[in-house]
């Protein structure tokens, strides 16, 4: 383990009350939960704290003050990326912020296109925890008879609105399905943003992960899915209640939950969005789980793709990285009887890395081969 020491400069008119937190892609950074580490505040406007992480790794991490509505930005309020840092040995690193979000005076607006429903402090008996859920209705929904197909989507807070989203910048799925939808290009689909919450790693995760030290909890965020919120969604709103017409999406660890869920319930989920998944977790475990099961039966139609620029394991141990991964899946699924292009869409994106903005260039391409006309 190497000792890193974090001294972060805020700006002039950061709030003295407020906690400076460092969160990021490692445990010891917090899990990229919003309130991840808290930070000691050594001088008016400086903070500090030292932390014990693995040799070897990429280190990718952000600033905030508790929440993604106050994270670090540029001078100019501009989205920033994650700040990466491979570590080696012990050493300080010095790290100014120069803006936060919040503090531009458009901050908090939402950026919602189309009809919503917000669903908030939504109960489940399986995660005992309640849950944001956010249902974007299609065009026409209210002066039409129709029944529409259903895409249930992960990290909800990031896929509609930047004034939620992580680092302030949002999938656009509501404004491109809007698009496509109006050019006729893609049917008129319900979309169900499912928020997560800190404990996301073990949740969006099937086998419980060593190096991780969490992990394996997705049957408990499945079942709350498939007992209780898709049986709410299909009794207050019109869907099509078959598992041909409804979709399950997301990236990252998110990728791999849509990928789990969608094997084992694929009764109910027939369609996937496995968007950089992270196939690393366990070491590739459900790679494995997959090449190994003689009578393998995933869902009808499945997007898998990854960014030329990501990591492995989220850089994490060195396991690999995440193009071989998901081409390692995608030769797999072709021998288990996938054809490319009809029922197993691949994408290599170049020059895209694991972030919100990669995933936003995306959503077009991933939207047509789901729900294309």
């Amino acid at each position: 383990m190497a000792r890193i020491n974090f001294i972060v400069t805020v700006p002039v008119g950061t709030p003295g009350e407020d906690t400076i937190y460092l969160t990021g892609n490692h445990y010891n950074l917090g899990d990229w939960a919003p309130c991840g580490i808290a930070l000691n505040r050594t001088e008016p406007h400086e903070y500090n704290i030292e932390l014990d992480l693995p040799e070897g790794i990429t280190m990718e991490y952000k600033i905030t003050r508790g929440s993604w509505e106050t994270v670090e930005v540029s001078e100019d309020f501009d989205y920033i990326g994650n700040r990466i840092h491979h570590i080696n040995h012990d050493e300080s690193l010095y790290i100014r912020v120069e803006n936060w979000k919040d503090f531009y005076e458009k901050t908090g607006e939402n950026t919602l296109t189309g009809n919503f429903d917000i669903h908030r402090n939504f109960y489940s008996n399986y995660l005992d925890d309640t849950r944001t859920i956010m249902v974007y209705l299609p065009p026409g929904y209210n002066y039409e008879d129709n029944h529409y197909p259903v895409l249930y989507l992960h990290d909800g807070q990031n896929v509609f609105d930047s004034s939620t989203s992580y680092g302030g910048v949002e999938w656009r799925v509501d404004e491109t399905a809007e698009r496509l939808i109006g050019e006729g290009r893609i049917k008129k689909i319900i979309m169900v943003g499912i928020y997560n919450d800190r404990d996301r790693n073990a949740e969006y995760t099937h086998t419980y992960d060593p190096s991780e030290g969490t992990g394996g909890k997705v049957e408990n965020y499945g079942n709350f899915i498939v007992n209780e919120l898709k049986p709410f969604i299909d009794a207050h709103y019109r869907t099509i209640n078959r598992a041909e017409e409804t979709a399950i999406m997301g990236s990252s660890l998110g990728g791999l939950c849509s990928l789990y869920l969608s094997w084992k319930h694929r009764k109910v989920f027939s369609l996937a969005g496995v968007i950089s998944p992270s196939l690393w977790w366990n070491d590739r475990d459900i790679i494995r789980q997959i090449k190994e099961e003689e009578n393998f039966e995933g869902p009808e139609k499945i997007w898998l793709d990854a960014g030329t620029l990501e990591g492995g394991d989220e850089d994490r141990d060195g396991l690999g990285d995440m193009v071989e991964d998901a081409r390692g899946l995608g030769e797999i699924l072709l021998e288990k009887g996938y054809e490319l292009n009809k029922n197993l869409f691949y994408l290599e994106a170049e020059g895209a890395d694991h972030s919100e903005v990669a995933w936003s260039g995306r959503v077009e391409q991933i939207l047509l081969a789901l729900f294309g006309i």
